[in-house]
């Protein structure tokens, strides 16, 4: 009898220990924040945001008078582009003498909710110097000495680099060029040497790479692991928001090409930050495809392809205004987010030849820049500007006719499928309207 007491006895104890540490242990949650407080939280936000990584875990109050700090496996990452942030974590953590490492520091005493000690910006700018507008290309962060502080990589490309058919099934990164096809830099090769856009395109080295960018619509995932328990996994998702762009002229008909022009972009996903006056590209066409191509010499395949339309800019990056060639050289770069503020010329901007037998321009070749730079009207607007003072003169022309026709077209620099364009016409309009009915 005595022996089944005891039995019984010990199998209650085993009970009360199960039950015990059911009590004690939990399962870890994981979000993000927009306060350092990690009160509130956020799964919509804006490319250029700063967030904060905040995570439930009542396993590592240890101390309850104290906030208590960790340093766990911690990731965020886009799985679209490569993005993923710059963590670096400490298994051997001592919150007594806390050095470079990141670590997760609880919001007051017996809370069990953990913040990181900094936040994190989601996307930012190469510059935001107003003398360099070329430089406000977007990149998951900025370089500096050689490393990134928030995000890192954000690029992948998708290729067939073996050749044949092009299933785009191998990831890899853009090698040293520019060069849009070919030289992929597969990820297990990947140097970790990040390069600017601007620097990229220059002479970029064998051990560097292009860093990327985050996309609007992106999804950013967040996991975290219990640095005592490996199977305690949290997860946590946040999503880029995407806003559609309008372009606008401030008249439909101008009355001459002599007077002055507004042209406006409003686009609030290229308010990356709410402290500085920002640049969007726009680009002017003067009749657009109304002209064939200028080749002099069609057996020569010195230029004989420049752009007519906005397509073609796009696809060939157009002609390089500082070269000898008749008719003018192709750029052969396309147009993409890394290059779209920053063309390959002396100015940075982007030009096409028009026909000299039909257009008036001030050069005599008809190679004329198509590249501007629209400003936002204040910080943290969202709404961007291109005023043009005389269009004549801004346009780079030395005369315009009657019913010719300016088409401003915008390509959101971050969104490849935001497209838009807007059109104005010179003293008069006179179009056929065309219109379906039921």
């Amino acid at each position: 009898m005595k022996g089944k007491l005891a039995a019984t006895s010990v199998v209650m104890l085993l009970v009360a220990a199960l039950f015990s540490l059911a009590a004690f242990a939990s399962d870890a949650q994981m979000y993000f924040s927009s306060d350092k407080n990690g009160q509130n939280r956020v799964t919509n936000i804006q490319e250029g945001d700063e967030i904060w990584i905040v995570v439930i875990d009542n396993d590592q109050n240890i101390d309850c008078d104290i906030r208590d700090k960790m340093s766990p496996d911690l990731k965020i990452m886009d799985p679209k582009t490569g993005a993923y942030i710059v963590w670096d974590a400490d298994a051997d953590f001592d919150a007594q003498n806390i050095g470079d490492e990141d670590y997760l520091e609880e919001t007051g005493a017996d809370t069990g909710v953990f913040v990181s000690w900094r936040s994190f910006q989601v996307g930012t700018r190469e510059s935001f110097a107003a003398a360099t507008p070329e430089l406000f290309t977007h990149v998951v962060d900025q370089v500096a000495n050689n490393a990134t502080d928030d995000f890192m990589w954000g690029h992948y490309m998708y290729s067939d680099t073996a050749g044949g058919m092009p299933d785009a099934d191998n990831r890899g990164w853009f090698a040293p060029g520019p060069v849009f096809t070919g030289g992929l830099m597969v990820p297990a090769a990947a140097p970790g040497i990040p390069v600017v856009p601007s620097e990229w395109a220059g002479d970029a080295q064998a051990d560097e790479y292009l860093i990327g960018r985050f996309e609007n619509m992106d999804t950013l995932i967040g996991m975290y692991q219990d640095p005592n328990d490996a199977t305690d996994v949290a997860v946590a998702m946040m999503k880029i928001i995407d806003v559609e762009a309008t372009i606008s002229w401030d008249q439909e008909v101008y009355k001459d090409a002599n007077t002055s022009a507004t042209i406006t972009v409003v686009d609030p996903d290229e308010n990356l930050n709410c402290n500085e006056v920002e640049a969007v590209p726009v680009f002017i066409i003067v009749n657009p495809g109304s002209w064939n191509p200028v080749d002099a010499d069609p057996d020569q395949d010195v230029g004989g392809d420049s752009p007519t339309n906005f397509c073609m800019l796009k696809a060939t990056g157009g002609v390089d205004p500082d070269g000898v060639q008749t008719p003018a050289a192709i750029l052969n770069q396309p147009i993409r987010w890394y290059n779209i503020y920053n063309a390959d010329t002396d100015d940075h901007l982007y030009y096409i030849q028009y026909d000299p037998g039909l257009f008036d321009t001030e050069d005599a070749n008809g190679i004329t820049p198509v590249l501007f730079y629209a400003w936002e009207t204040g910080t943290d607007t969202g709404v961007f500007q291109l005023n043009i003072n005389q269009i004549l003169d801004d346009l780079k022309f030395d005369q315009l006719f009657v019913r010719d026709v300016l088409v401003a077209y915008y390509l959101d620099p971050n969104d490849e499928d935001d497209f838009k364009l807007a059109t104005a016409y010179i003293e008069e309009r006179q179009h056929s309207i065309t219109s379906f009915t039921d």
